[in-house]
């Protein structure tokens, strides 16, 4: 029986996002996305954890983000709901050392707001403006974080 990998992440953009073409002409975006909880460790001390996220959309999504991107409403710092396929990627940084890259393949995406923002409001785009990958859907609804609990997050 094969498994299934499905990640919901909440966070911000680390970058602006990228357009980029298959050798066949296929559209993809990629951006980073950084992930951020707080908490108390056992001495009571406030911590904070960032995980990065390497984010890829692919088809319609892809297209749609590309779109957003241009209209400047995908930016970096943006905050946004990605819903995909979790992958951990080894790799050789600089120093030799084996590092390990959480990616997504993104099969939804919805935009929150922006770092700061009262209420998670994304502007122009009322409550959150979203897409799915797969037949193109639009996924509505209110956004579902706490904006208050990312404001943190270190750009």
């Amino acid at each position: 029986m094969a498994g299934i990998s499905k990640v919901i992440l909440i966070g911000n953009l680390g970058r602006d996002p990228e357009t980029r073409f298959t050798p066949n002409g296929t559209m993809n975006v990629q951006f980073t996305m950084a992930v951020s909880r707080s908490f108390r460790d056992q001495g009571g001390q406030q911590q904070e954890r960032t995980n990065w996220f390497r984010v890829t959309a692919w088809g319609k999504l892809a297209e749609v983000m590309d779109s957003l991107t241009q209209s400047g409403a995908l930016t970096k710092g943006k905050q946004v709901y990605v819903e995909g396929r979790l992958e951990a990627r080894e790799y050789q940084d600089q120093q030799g050392q084996t590092r390990t890259s959480l990616d997504v393949n993104a099969t939804e995406m919805q935009l929150l707001g922006t770092r700061g923002d009262a209420g998670g409001d994304s502007g122009q785009f009322g409550g959150g403006a979203g897409v799915r990958g797969q037949g193109g859907g639009q996924r509505g609804g209110e956004p579902i974080d706490d904006p208050s609990s990312f404001d943190d997050v270190p750009f």
